[in-house]
């Protein structure tokens, strides 16, 4: 019995020094730190997407708009519209708009306007593409610490750049420009929130049907906006002509006094 107890102990130690090396290395970058972009917005610098990871796209976003005295927000999936700050990324979807609106009104004190512009996307509403979601599980987090592959990984930095490794970051001339970067400067992301170095994404054909259910965190996104009395201006992305798109959401848009604008693929 008490051998047995021994052994678990040694186990669960072991365990807990690897997931605490992980951690700190993080060799994915799957935990979010805003010390890289204090130190791009204090030195005037693009902050590599390699250094925020898809996955921390949010947390990003909503660290940015915190540190940014604005009044204007965009919520652009290819996070390309330089107009006050945009808090879009890429997949960014309906069930996203939701999380981020909820968010920022959580982090806007009552009384204060916005100005929010959402620029909507046919695969917003395709079935076959995700409705958007960045939540990571407690479950995930935890095999990540623990998986071998991320210990091999941790230490393989280790190896290459104890700066990377422990930092997590360096800072280097790239392109003719100063970027933060893990290794990879571009893609980056400029101090608006838009990011420079990707490809816009967007529908080239109509999708096969219509994702009904997506309309609804769209919805309720808006009511919120509605009951902060924000000002809504919805847009969409270049898209093919789609009747029951344009339809859904110009009908959606004006049900909470808002308009909703499309621009047109040229033949």
């Amino acid at each position: 019995m008490r051998l047995a107890l021994v052994l678990a102990g040694i186990v669960v130690a072991v365990g807990a020094a690897i997931a605490a090396i992980n951690r700190i290395v993080d060799p994915k970058n799957e935990f979010y730190s805003g010390a890289p972009l204090t130190e791009a917005l204090k030195s005037n610098c693009l902050l590599a997407d390699d250094v925020v990871h898809s996955r921390s796209y949010p947390e990003f976003k909503r660290d940015l708009f915190g540190r940014r005295n604005t009044k204007t927000v965009v919520f652009d999936s290819n996070a390309v519209m330089q107009r006050g700050v945009n808090l879009g990324f890429p997949g960014f979807g309906p069930e996203t708009l939701l999380d981020e609106m909820q968010a920022l009104e959580r982090a806007t004190p009552q009384g204060r306007r916005l100005n929010v512009y959402v620029v909507t996307n046919v695969s917003w509403f395709d079935p076959a593409v995700s409705a958007g979601g960045f939540d990571t599980s407690f479950a995930e987090r935890a095999r990540y610490l623990l998986s071998p592959w991320t210990v091999a990984s941790s230490l393989d930095l280790m190896r290459r750049s104890r700066t990377l490794a422990f930092t997590g970051w360096e800072k280097e001339r790239a392109g003719g420009t100063c970027v933060v970067d893990r290794g990879t400067p571009f893609p980056a992301w400029r101090a608006d929130g838009t990011l420079t170095g990707g490809q816009p994404q967007g529908a080239s054909t109509v999708p096969e049907s219509f994702a009904w259910s997506r309309l609804t965190p769209v919805d309720r996104a808006l009511t919120i906006a509605r009951a902060r009395r924000w000002r809504v201006v919805g847009l969409s992305g270049l898209t093919p002509r789609w009747e029951t798109y344009e339809h859904e959401l110009r009908a959606l848009f004006a049900k909470h006094g808002y308009r909703w604008r499309i621009r047109r693929m040229q033949a």
